[in-house]
């Protein structure tokens, strides 16, 4: 393989990891240069952080290591939860690092932790040094964790799944920022994190090896996904309306005695007809989970209506509304936290099947029920099993059984296949796709993954703080997204580095005027005054922004080419 020479800060010759009854991982040999990023992936369970604890030399008790492991220089570890001390300040942990692994003294240690952290665009950053972990936000910390790691100067740096769980426009600017620092550097860095999409980009890895059952492989040259089949704009009156819809929690009265709300979808309407589907797309916080969930009247809305066939939703009495979810089913983040972990599968299909659609007869429910399973190819035999006897896609599988047991017309799917990598996360998407296909089912699916919303979806809408901001094709959207939010999604889905800069505000203080102005690069005086409105650019395309509207009017593109 590349990267094999003499001076390399890691090199591994044919390693393999056992134990008394298994091989897990099986003859590996690759190596990392100086300021050379080399990206490992590879599924769940496939060893990627196994294989990090040893090179690190925090092999697990019971393993045993065969081969050769070649370090030359000092070797830091970043855990996946980006681990702090969370009793002592930041500045306290950067003086003892510093200290033990440069000799540094206090002050130069903590000027050099500043640094630091402004390396990751961490603002007033000689101030933050004297706040504990906790005080930080998730994007924050792991800047703070990311900064410690690169200032100690490490020939060697292994960061497993570094800021996984951050939204896509975050994670793709911090591994950019990482990525340019370690190179910057001369430092090697070996990235262990999900396969999908490819991270060799220039911006992130220069290499990419793949794990996959304990064996590393070079990765092929994928094809371009075919686009899918063009389906004809739906005819007929929309089956779902929502209207001004208004979800909000109350947060208790302030100091002067008046009632606080935290406003999570702020008048949002949107229609879907028979066989449509519509794609949410947007950050954590966007409100498009609080949407779907408002949808089915799990989340109570505080104004607004919600109209399927007609009947609304959040005044229909319960035995309308029991009727309607035979209609409306959802597929959850997590699915095996949605099944009861003390009953099986089939118990669990059952119960769904006779609340909602009654069977005249036992056999005639074990034949719905083998059906079901079939249909999301899986075996009649996880009926029997436990939910914590599945694997996470056979769970996706079993989750989608369960909701196409009503013989649903809609699918409401909150990031359904969030807990699935790689080929098990295509598979899964192409099943669902097929399924919707086959029924007719209209689908609502909610994503952060902008390049999946828009594959699986004719139509998408992009939140923001509750709010639309972009409405349009899903075709018109990846090709010429007009508002900068819209472009930071689709670039950060292909690991472009997306032109925003700073976090998401708080739903808690939403900045005045456009609620994107603090990150925008194309903001102007004028966006802080008053909330752009939902205005058409094109037929059919709507955005909420004062520039795109402007240079709508001018006839030009925002932005220019996408970030």
């Amino acid at each position: 393989m590349s990267g094999s020479g003499e001076r390399a800060p890691l090199r591994v010759e044919g390693l393999s990891l056992l134990t008394s009854r298994d091989i897990l991982l099986d003859r590996l040999s690759f190596a990392v240069e100086p300021g050379e990023v080399l990206a490992l992936s590879g599924g769940a369970g496939a060893g990627k952080t196994l294989l990090l604890r040893v090179l690190a030399g925090l092999a697990p008790k019971g393993i045993t290591v065969l081969g050769d492991i070649h370090i030359r220089g000092r070797r830091l570890l970043v855990t996946q939860d980006g681990a702090l001390d969370p009793l002592r300040p930041l500045g306290a942990q950067f003086a003892d690092l510093l200290a033990r692994q440069s000799g540094m003294d206090e002050r130069t240690a903590l000027r050099c932790a500043a640094e630091a952290l402004e390396r990751f665009q961490v603002p007033a950053a000689a101030r933050r040094l004297a706040l504990h972990p906790h005080e930080l936000g998730e994007a924050m910390r792991w800047r703070a964790a990311l900064a410690l790691a690169m200032a100690a100067q490490p020939a060697l740096l292994l960061a497993d799944a570094p800021a996984a769980a951050l939204d896509p426009t975050q994670r793709v600017r911090l591994l950019s920022d990482l990525a340019s620092w370690t190179r910057e550097a001369g430092t090697a860095l070996l990235l262990a994190g999900r396969p999908q999409p490819d991270p060799v980009h220039p911006g992130l890895a220069d290499r990419r090896l793949i794990l996959a059952q304990g064996r590393l492989e070079e990765p092929e040259e994928e094809p371009t996904p075919a686009p899918p089949p063009a389906e004809p704009a739906p005819s007929g009156p929309p089956i779902l309306s929502v209207r001004d819809l208004r979800v909000a929690f109350p947060l208790g009265r302030g100091w002067r005695g008046e009632e606080r709300w935290l406003t999570v979808v702020d008048g949002l309407s949107i229609a879907l007809a028979e066989g449509e589907t519509l794609a949410l797309l947007g950050e954590t916080g966007s409100g498009k989970s609080v949407l779907a969930r408002a949808i089915l009247r799990l989340v109570p809305p505080v104004g607004g209506q919600v109209s399927w066939l007609g009947t609304d939703l959040a005044a229909a009495p319960p035995e309308a509304m029991r009727r309607a979810r035979r209609d409306l089913q959802i597929l959850f983040p997590d699915p095996l936290a949605a099944f009861d972990p003390l009953m099986t599968i089939g118990a669990q299909l059952a119960e769904t099947l006779e609340s909602l659609r009654p069977t005249r007869s036992s056999a005639d429910r074990s034949a719905r029920l083998a059906e079901a399973l079939e249909e999301v190819g899986l075996p009649a035999a996880v009926l029997d099993l436990h939910p914590g006897a599945l694997r996470p896609a056979e769970a996706a599988r079993a989750g989608l059984a369960r909701a196409l047991l009503p013989e649903p017309r809609l699918l409401v799917c909150d990031e359904p296949a969030s807990a699935l990598d790689g080929a098990e996360r295509a598979d899964f998407l192409a099943l669902l796709q097929a399924i919707r296909r086959r029924r007719r089912l209209a689908l609502l699916y909610a994503t952060q993954d902008a390049a999946e919303g828009l594959r699986i979806a004719r139509r998408a809408l992009v939140l923001l703080l509750g709010r639309i901001v972009e409405s349009a094709d899903s075709a018109v959207l990846a090709a010429g997204a007009r508002h900068p939010y819209s472009r930071a999604l689709i670039a950060a889905a292909g690991l472009v580095r997306p032109a925003l800069h700073g976090d998401p505000p708080s739903p808690l203080r939403p900045p005045t005027g456009c609620a994107l102005r603090l990150r925008c690069p194309l903001a102007h005086d004028g966006c802080a005054q008053v909330p752009p409105t939902l205005d058409p650019v094109a037929p059919g395309h709507r955005v909420a922004c004062h520039v795109a509207q402007d240079e709508a009017q001018d006839g030009t593109q925002v932005g220019g080419k996408a970030p």
